[in-house]
């Protein structure tokens, strides 16, 4: 009796976990614009541009450019404004990849939200 209680109670707590992902479809070479929510103003990605994450920060003299390390950057036409909304003038394929959101905070029983940026169609 007790094996089936545990094991009920574990399928329902697994059965009411949310999804997190996201995935925002966009063509190469056109204008796209995503809003992370207010007070995210640190967006990670992983991209195929390198092994490790990537990030941009939300600043006013940004040239657009991720860093891995805070030193080196990693070209783009992004911009994240205050208010956690990022904007490519123009997507490239170094753009597609996934977004985090640093940030964000915890809610129990949830991952954190993860947008997955890919070519339409795909």
């Amino acid at each position: 009796m007790n094996c089936l209680f545990f094991v009920t109670v574990l399928a329902l707590t697994i059965s009411n976990i949310e999804g997190a992902v996201a995935r925002f479809e966009v063509e190469i070479g056109n204008y796209a614009r995503f809003d992370f929510g207010p007070e995210m103003i640190i967006i990670k990605r992983t991209t195929s541009v390198t092994e490790e994450a990537q990030y941009l920060f939300a600043g006013p003299n940004q040239d657009g450019s991720w860093t891995t390390n805070g030193i080196d950057k990693i070209p783009s036409n992004a911009h994240l404004y205050w208010n956690g909304t990022i904007v490519f003038k123009s997507i490239t394929k170094d753009d597609l990849g996934s977004y985090e959101m640093p940030l964000e905070p915890q809610r129990m029983h949830l991952a954190k939200t993860m947008i997955d940026i890919v070519l339409k169609g795909q």
